[in-house]
């Protein structure tokens, strides 16, 4: 991706492990792509043409790893904007990949011993009740941290 031309700078915040915010510069190159088959398999499966997104950290201070993301997707991408835009959709993903985590560790989902749908049914409505809850407070806390003084 190095041979990229770059297509400009994104600003983003990061998050520490402390939960500090600091701020990130992004430099954001992508290029079209054609991925073909195993070589057993190339009669039965066609070429794949993707865009290839590869956003790397400008000068990532010392104390943490640089950000490098290097993402795939079969939508064509031909603008900064469009590549900025597939990069917040993967940002949106990986909240949904939380969503989905807190509902099979937090709320055991897959330990329900129910065997009529139904009732399965109801308690996988609720248990997505919570887990959008959790995910939700989870977000509005680092949004914004000292809003629970606030409302005191």
């Amino acid at each position: 991706m190095q041979a990229a031309p770059s297509a400009g700078v994104l600003a983003i915040e990061v998050r520490g492990d402390q939960d500090e915010i600091s701020h990130a510069s992004l430099d954001v190159r992508f290029k079209r792509v054609i991925v073909l088959p195993p070589i057993g398999k190339q009669k039965r499966y066609p070429s794949l043409e993707l865009s290839v997104i590869h956003a790397t950290e400008i000068n990532a201070p010392s104390g943490r790893k640089p950000i490098v993301w290097k993402l795939l997707t079969d939508f064509d991408v031909r603008s900064f904007e469009q590549a900025v835009e597939k990069i917040r959709w993967y940002a949106t993903r990986w909240k949904i990949e939380v969503f989905h985590k807190i509902l099979k560790s937090g709320c055991r989902a897959e330990d329900a011993k129910l065997r009529a749908a139904d009732r399965l049914a109801n308690l996988v409505a609720v248990f997505c009740i919570v887990s959008w809850r959790v995910v939700w407070l989870t977000m509005m806390a680092r949004a914004a941290p000292d809003l629970h003084q606030q409302l005191r």
